[in-house]
């Protein structure tokens, strides 16, 4: 029997036909012996439905042109040959709360083909899950099985236990399993046909992957037997006007007049997974917050972010929804969350400090997996554009899931294939557009037909995916491959002259180096003690003015001939014309400029002052503008001085840290002080 490990691992399979047990073993972190098991279980399917099998030659995996689309269509719609696995508590879930009658243990026995202890089980960790939402399972004897909670607590659950289900490979066909032993019709497609004709009618554009969840959500709110009992959520005041998804809302109820109770969910949602445009769906608020998050991160990182159409743009696109789903706290997995904080360490944190506008607005925190969406959007605009070739092949990056991902897959396409010119695509139906001629090949996050190339990847890879999509685009395009040697033949060698004790950690670790792992230039450089030595503070009684302050706290950079004059006139330039934005925590500024003001060496100084500057241009009378402590950053390039900020950042984050700052006595104290408070931060961070 299938299930979505074995179909995923067909999938797998698939994509990198040809290639060895060995690679696959790495990628799947299991065993030879385990892969082979695998095939002959798909293989018994195929041979049961008549279909050709996966073959092996030379310890090399061939399977079928047949897509696992095609082999799970064969299977509908009772999915008699397929084993549930994982996505059981979600289907329990949503064929609890979608069920019009009684729901005993028998029922769910004959839906999962499970024994009675087993469904018992499952029963026991679908009670624990539903708790975070404030949800509890219950039984009765008239009732059997069903779900207690507020109305709006009942419904996140569905959407939940919806989204989770279409994050398995098989899952839209076990949904259409749902909906048949449910006895309900299955409306996906006119839904999705009618939301398709809507968002063009009205030139919205949304995030393919998450507007497919909401079509699957959409279809059950539809039929939920409970609505008339369901009072209208609390959402018909929206904080910003969109007429555009209003009206399409309007629209959409005339097609399901069921969903009409669900009005302001519906519009929340859609609001949720709206794709930003500056032109088409412009909104001044949401632009405003947009600018005070962009000038937040040049403070917080010491860069100049200027002259960036691009980077507003896609910025804006995934602000505007973000902002909706934080707004009504729609729930938002981030995938890629984990790699980004590890690829862009210390940016990462910078940006979480930079999103405060944000949060200032909405009066709540931003989760970490939108923290790492905006990460990506600043990190991808860090990227040092490099030099291209001419007459070299174009390629398409095609990612629907959203502008973010769409940014972190081109990332690791450039760094993977740097003689490729690309183009990212974020619809595609944006590619019937495209003159053929113009490109040579595509990559996408999704299977479709065209008559060029289509290699399906995804925005995360791990070393051994990287280096099979490299061997293969090179193979197929005949470009020079740096690693001129392949993997199998290299562990060969290994293998006759030592004795292998970990091969999948040696696979690993051989496909790291001879892909390298490229997006880790955001990690941070020097920490804030290799660039602050005791020869870089100095200190002084008072100063005239502010300009005064910025001179002397600059002059210890001066004197090792790390700046031109004509950088401290460029800080002192910046703060004329966009006023005390360096003020970063009260009492504390840290002044910079571009480096083509006149760097020539990363580094920083420090000037204590014993009695207070203003930096109150605006002469506000803002006590936090009054300056005893100046940091001097000099930044020579994007990147090399982040983790130096992040560990200041730590320390301007403890009102208790600065005053001890600028009491200490001497330049030792202050060197011992910010030594202890960094690795305070770092545990306190940890």
């Amino acid at each position: 029997m299938l299930s979505h490990e074995l179909i995923r691992n067909y999938q797998l399979f698939s994509k990198y036909k040809g290639h060895s047990l060995e690679a696959f073993e790495s990628i799947l972190k299991t065993s030879k012996r385990h892969i082979l098991a695998d095939i002959a279980k798909i293989n018994d399917t195929l041979s049961l439905y008549q279909l050709p099998l996966i073959a092996l030659d030379r310890q090399l995996v061939y399977p079928p042109d047949l897509t696992e689309k095609d082999l799970l269509n064969r299977m509908l719609p009772t999915l008699d040959d397929y084993l549930f696995q994982d996505e059981r508590l979600d289907m329990i879930i949503i064929y609890i709360m979608m069920a019009k009658e009684f729901i005993s243990i028998n029922h769910l026995e004959s839906l999962l083909r499970l024994s009675r202890n087993s469904v018992i089980a499952d029963l026991n960790l679908v009670r624990d899950r539903v708790q975070a939402f404030q949800v509890t399972l219950a039984y009765n004897r008239q009732d059997g099985y069903f779900f207690e909670g507020e109305p709006l607590a009942l419904r996140r659950l569905l959407e939940s236990a919806v989204s989770s289900l279409l994050q398995v490979t098989s899952g839209p066909w076990v949904f259409s399993y749902l909906l048949h032993e449910l006895g309900l019709p299955d409306q996906k497609k006119v839904m999705a046909a009618t939301l398709e004709e809507l968002s063009r009618e009205n030139h919205l554009t949304f995030i393919s992957e998450k507007l497919r969840d909401l079509i699957y959500f959409f279809c059950l709110l539809a039929h939920r037997p409970f609505s008339r009992n369901v009072r209208a959520e609390a959402v018909d005041t929206f904080p910003l006007a969109s007429p555009a998804v209003e009206t399409m809302v309007d629209q959409l109820l005339v097609n399901f007049p069921s969903l009409t109770e669900e009005k302001y969910l519906v519009q929340s949602r859609l609001l949720g997974c709206i794709q930003g445009d500056l032109e088409l769906v412009f909104q001044k608020p949401i632009y405003d917050i947009m600018e005070e998050i962009i000038n937040s991160v040049a403070v917080n990182t010491g860069l100049s972010i200027t002259d960036t159409p691009e980077l507003r743009q896609n910025l804006y696109s995934h602000l505007l929804p973000a902002y909706y789903r934080l707004y009504y706290d729609i729930n938002l997995t981030n995938p890629l969350k984990e790699q980004i904080k590890q690829d862009y360490e210390s940016l990462f944190y910078l940006v979480k400090r930079s999103l405060s506008p944000l949060e200032k607005q909405l009066g709540k925190s931003v989760n970490e997996d939108e923290v790492a969406y905006f990460t990506i959007h600043f990190g991808r605009w860090l990227q040092a554009p490099k030099k291209r070739p001419s007459n070299q092949l174009v390629a398409l990056s095609v990612c629907p899931n959203g502008i973010s991902s769409s940014l972190m897959l081109e990332a690791t396409l450039k760094e993977l294939f740097p003689q490729l010119q690309f183009i990212r695509i974020h619809q595609l139906d944006k590619i019937k557009l495209l003159d053929p001629s113009s490109f040579d090949l595509i990559f996408s996050t999704v299977a479709f037909d065209c008559a060029k190339p289509v290699y399906v990847t995804q925005a995360l890879m791990g070393p051994v995916e990287k280096m099979m999509l490299k061997k293969m685009v090179c193979d197929d395009f005949h470009l020079p491959l740096s690693e001129q040697f392949a993997l199998d033949d290299l562990l060969s060698i290994i293998h006759k002259h030592t004795t292998i004790t970990n091969k999948e950690g040696l696979v690993s670790d051989l496909s790291r180096y001879l892909i390298g792992n490229h997006l880790t230039i955001e990690k941070g450089g020097l920490g804030l003690l290799d660039l602050l030595t005791a020869d870089f503070i100095r200190q002084a009684d008072a100063v005239s003015d502010w300009q005064e302050a910025i001179r002397l706290a600059a002059q210890p950079l001066l004197e090792h001939q790390m700046i031109e004059t004509s950088y401290i006139d460029g800080m002192i330039d910046s703060v004329n014309e966009l006023g005390a934005y360096i003020v970063l925590a009260p009492k504390v500024a840290v002044p910079h400029a571009a480096p083509k003001k006149g760097t020539r060496q990363l580094g920083m100084s420090l000037l204590q002052l014993k009695e207070p500057v203003s930096f109150d241009l605006k002469q506000e009378g803002d006590p936090d503008k009054q300056v005893q402590l100046i940091f001097v950053l000099s930044a020579v390039d994007s990147s090399s001085h982040l983790k130096a900020l992040q560990e200041l950042s730590l320390i301007l984050d403890d009102d208790e840290h600065i005053e001890q700052l600028i009491e200490a006595k001497n330049t030792e104290e202050i060197m011992s002080l910010i030594s202890h408070m960094i690795e305070k931060g770092d545990e306190s961070h940890d």
